[in-house]
């Protein structure tokens, strides 16, 4: 029964975070033809991660189903584990690329739009692909952190040392997340004084508009970072408890409630970015009503067509 439930609850998650992230996807690059900008790069670069996190659902819900029957083998779910791993470790890392983006933002105002250019915007992404698909696939790159007594179910203490949860916990997560509070809480009080003191400097109303937007994206970062904290939180909670208490067995909390929990962040972000980025919602709105549009054509010309065939049936003789 309760296989039953984590496989319906991955089947939802497999229903709704890709199709919540490709709208984002598509929303985000008509953003980009118009208005080039680095923080569209570093949400698209998100959006992608969630997009991958949504696609791994499948598989965990395909594993629910089956009751394991999926992963008899320990090399086939590490590299699942791996394949699950990677993303969300590539959306923690972008969250870190977004947030130094909106610091040098508010920091930075006048230089901010040379700072960024082309290459160093590619090379960090570069950079943060690589180290998330080397922290996501490290069971498999170093045999010594793999289980030698695998009894077939599919799990990331049951497949894997803890000494992987400790890396995955105490090496990205944790560190990230006190990077992301420190740095919003720093950023945030200095664009707080920036916004009321150019408040005030009615002379300087460009100024004023570039910071106030840079604001208003900050506050939508925040509100990720926030979401972030919500979901992932509680198995980093889980993974230091496993990591200080020897006695604890909690692999099967961890692998499916806390870790399903997780996941829910990368539908979090979308919805974040539908509600509180006037940018991204308003082009979202378009392609909602151009999406409504089309299968209203789509409807009438069907009922044209089936009028019309309608009509042209011989008329029954009248007697």
């Amino acid at each position: 029964m309760v296989s039953l439930l984590y496989a319906v609850l991955h089947s939802l998650l497999s229903c709704l975070i890709p199709p919540a992230n490709l709208l984002v996807i598509v929303a985000v690059y008509q953003l980009m033809r118009k208005q080039p900008a680095t923080s569209y790069v570093y949400i698209l670069n998100l959006a992608t991660a969630d997009l991958l996190v949504g696609m791994m659902c499948i598989a965990e819900a395909l594993d629910d189903i089956l009751d394991g029957d999926f992963d008899r083998s320990r090399s086939f779910c590490l590299l699942r584990i791996a394949m699950s791993m990677t993303p969300c470790i590539g959306s923690i890392l972008t969250l870190l690329l977004i947030s130094l983006d909106r610091y040098l933002a508010v920091t930075l105002p006048l230089s901010y739009p040379t700072l960024l250019k082309k290459t160093p915007v590619v090379l960090s992404l570069v950079v943060l692909w690589m180290l998330s698909s080397f922290f996501g696939h490290l069971p498999l790159i170093l045999p010594s952190l793999q289980r030698g007594n695998y009894t077939g179910y599919c799990g990331l203490l049951y497949a894997a040392k803890s000494e992987y949860l400790y890396v995955i916990c105490f090496g990205i997560f944790a560190p990230s997340l006190l990077v992301l509070v420190c740095l919003h809480t720093w950023v945030g009080s200095i664009a707080y004084m920036q916004y009321r003191r150019l408040r005030h400097a009615c002379a300087q109303a460009g100024p004023l508009r570039a910071r106030l937007r840079h604001f208003k994206a900050l506050q939508t970062v925040l509100i990720v970072v926030v979401g972030f904290s919500l979901s992932w939180g509680p198995y980093l909670v889980g993974g230091t408890i496993q990591a200080a208490c020897s006695s604890c067995n909690l692999a099967g909390l961890l692998k499916n409630a806390l870790f399903l929990l997780g996941e829910t962040n990368s539908l979090i972000n979308p919805l974040i970015y539908a509600l509180y980025s006037k940018d991204i919602q308003s082009h979202l709105a378009k392609l909602l009503r151009c999406r409504m549009k089309g299968q209203m054509k789509l409807l009438v010309s069907n009922v044209r067509i089936v009028g019309s065939w309608g009509g042209s049936q011989p008329k029954a003789p009248s007697s």
